[in-house]
């Protein structure tokens, strides 16, 4: 049986969500039956050295470099896919929004099918566009597709909300995760003493501004004024540009007792494992990764209200939402560690769910593959 050619697309392999699920993708998906290849604009991130071997794995630069987006508008989508995808596929898989759809957009084989991914909710109509010249050209863009897969539904709605005039099939595919991989990772020893006096908190991601660290500092020293957190610790595991900026507002705010930033670590899940509750404060996400990858461990969770977290956390049966609002993390946190038996409730209910498995996510992938 002839394998189908499937390309993966995608910007780079830093250490963010979607780099990781598309590395757990790549990973499990039948070699038997597609022929895979990934390329990324740049080579640079942890998880170039987890691709795995049976994918053709290639980037078009190295190094990644400043004004990118700003030379994509110079020329066509077209020209771009000429000078970076140098082969002829049965489906071309855009894995990001902005520059990969762009190019990915501009395939000029009519028996190719083409495939765009949209991981995150957006403010505004102009967010998706930082490589397309105005929001008219990302819309044809997208119109050139002949699919749309959404991680979540509000992510889905979101989209299609901004941008009506996008009429292509679409559906939602949830990321896919290695479970058996996380929960045996999980199992290694830390660094560091947790005390079994203490409420151990962490939180996993990115240093990015839309992240929203700087509201859990402000957050907790609401909490420290009130006496609420005089035994609570929170670990934050992650690198990025707001690294410095967070740490500063730590010693400022007097909170380097009770907020930890502990860098980044390709083994996350040794960390959360062990860990109370897990905690993220986000002004946006499309189908949280670490979120996902806390419940799987058995951990609560509390989170702002992103795209993506009623379905991880089951309508909240698995953690706490709140609004995506400062004022509703303070009073959210306030509450949740004035009642801190909610915190076992929560922990009971995911030992009583059923186990994810990395199979049936799988499985979906492969039918929508089979199906193009």
């Amino acid at each position: 049986m002839k394998r189908k050619k499937i390309l993966f697309f995608h910007f780079n392999l830093q250490g963010g969500g979607a780099e990781r699920v598309l590395v757990n993708l790549l990973k499990y998906l039948d070699s038997n039956k597609y022929d895979i290849t990934l390329k990324t604009i740049f080579g640079v991130g942890p998880y170039v050295n987890e691709v795995p071997e049976h994918v053709k794995f290639s980037c078009v630069f190295k190094h990644q470099f400043k004004g990118f987006n700003t030379m994509m508008k110079v020329f066509s989508g077209r020209f771009w896919h000429r000078l970076f995808i140098k082969g002829h596929y049965d489906v071309e898989v855009a894995y990001l929004e902005n520059s990969p759809t762009r190019i990915v957009a501009s395939c000029p084989y009519k028996d190719t099918k083409k495939v765009g991914w949209v991981h995150v909710e957006f403010n505004d109509r102009m967010t998706p566009c930082a490589a397309f010249r105005d929001d008219k050209e990302m819309v044809r863009a997208y119109n050139k597709l002949d699919e749309l897969v959404f991680v979540a539904q509000r992510t889905r709605d979101n989209f299609l909300e901004l941008f009506p005039e996008i009429k292509v099939p679409d559906r939602v595919i949830h990321n896919v995760n290695d479970y058996d991989k996380i929960k045996r990772l999980a199992q290694e020893d830390i660094p560091i003493d947790l005390s079994n006096k203490t409420l151990n908190l962490c939180a996993v991601n990115r240093l990015f501004a839309v992240k929203g660290f700087d509201r859990i500092i402000r957050a907790f020293k609401r909490l420290d004024d009130l006496g609420l957190i005089d035994d609570v610790i929170l670990y934050i595991l992650g690198e990025g540009p707001e690294e410095e900026k967070l740490r500063e507002a730590i010693e400022l705010n007097g909170l380097a007792d009770h907020i930890k930033l502990l860098g980044f670590d390709p083994n996350p899940y040794k960390y959360v494992s062990k860990m109370d509750l897990f905690v993220c404060a986000s002004y946006r996400e499309g189908y949280s990764t670490a979120t996902t990858e806390a419940i799987v461990l058995g951990i609560p969770v509390f989170t702002t209200d992103c795209s993506g977290m009623e379905e991880i956390l089951d309508g909240g049966k698995f953690g706490m939402i709140v609004p995506n609002e400062d004022e509703a993390i303070y009073e959210g946190l306030k509450d949740l560690l004035s009642h801190r038996e909610r915190i076992g409730q929560y922990a009971d209910a995911i030992k009583a769910a059923p186990p994810m498995t990395t199979k049936s996510l799988v499985d979906k992938y492969e039918e929508f593959f089979d199906s193009l």
